[in-house]
């Protein structure tokens, strides 16, 4: 089914994809928004900017450092690989509605993908599940000349990553964020692997997501259980649970051997997100085909954390 579209005088028509609304604001494309069967059409839950009126996803403090190291890696990737790969795509898995909502301050703050947009990549991809989110994202991305390079999927990113289009001669840098354990599966990885060659770096629940849940990882339970589907086979079960940072660490060096048997046998140094009390909440991982990459991250961490602290899991 074909959207409306709407052309201010003067603006020069592009083609309409079927189940794609592509519009123009002046003399710059909108991103295209396409609408999967599994998007999420539920109410939205979260804030409402103050400043906009669209949705903005609630978050802690913490969100700063994890958005310096992805703008600052952004910007030596995709200027360092300039004159090496004519195309360059930023991949952003769970991407939100573009804005975030600082809980302990009450002020608003861009989001992962508003950080990201002004870099030198050929091509931004945009996942999300929730319709009011990936709606809000498309309206914040107008204002930016690269708008016209950036397509938003609504919908699971597991289906909208069978969807998506990434020329073959790409290199991508891909940002997997979700929200919880159980919403990236390995698979996910695999199916990027077969896709494009890639940079990851991934959010990891290393807190809710692992440690406080250690009580819940039986041997037995493993066809149902959220690890499982994140390690992509159930071999966390020959781990000692009766300490939950040594059964995390086991659990980390297993999804680190994934990565390598496809080949990403660049692990760069992790980096744990704690909140204001200390507490670990997850953990940035970053893994590469390349020791190229693997410096960029490394020069990443130097120049945006504090060298006095230790950022060990």
């Amino acid at each position: 089914m074909h959207l409306v579209e709407r052309w201010p005088p003067g603006a020069l028509r592009s083609r309409l994809d079927c189940g794609t609304m592509v519009c123009s604001t002046g003399w710059h494309m909108k991103a295209s928004f396409h609408l999967l069967p599994s998007a999420d059409h539920s109410a939205w839950n979260d804030s409402v900017s103050v400043e906009d009126g669209l949705p903005v996803r609630d978050s802690g403090p913490w969100i700063h450092t994890k958005h310096r190291l992805l703008a600052h890696y952004a910007d030596m990737f995709s200027t360092g690989m300039k004159f090496k790969w004519k195309s360059r795509v930023y991949l952003e898995l769970f991407s939100g509605p573009g804005r975030c909502l600082i809980r302990d301050t009450g002020r608003e703050e861009a989001g992962s993908p508003l950080n990201i947009i002004g870099h030198e990549f050929t091509k931004f991809i945009f996942t999300e599940m929730s319709v009011a989110a990936a709606q809000a994202l498309t309206k914040r991305l107008e204002p930016f000349e690269n708008a016209s390079l950036s397509e938003v999927w609504c919908g699971d990113c597991a289906e909208a990553i069978q969807h998506i289009s990434i020329p073959s001669d790409s290199l991508t840098f891909a940002f997997i964020d979700p929200t919880g354990i159980g919403h990236a599966p390995f698979s996910l990885i695999e199916t990027l692997h077969r896709k494009t060659r890639c940079d990851l770096l991934i959010n990891i629940q290393h807190g809710m997501g692992i440690k406080m849940n250690i009580h819940q990882y039986a041997p037995g339970r493993s066809e149902q259980l959220a690890l499982t589907r994140f390690l992509g086979n159930d071999a966390w079960e020959s781990l000692p649970r009766h300490n939950a940072r040594e059964f995390f660490l086991g659990v980390l060096d297993l999804y680190k051997g994934q990565l390598d048997r496809l080949g990403f046998s660049f692990i760069g140094r992790e980096v744990l997100i704690s909140n204001r009390q200390g507490v670990g909440l997850y953990l940035l991982l970053y893994a590469s085909k390349h020791a190229r990459g693997a410096e960029f991250w490394e020069k990443t961490r130097r120049g945006v954390l504090d060298p006095e602290l230790d950022f060990g899991t």
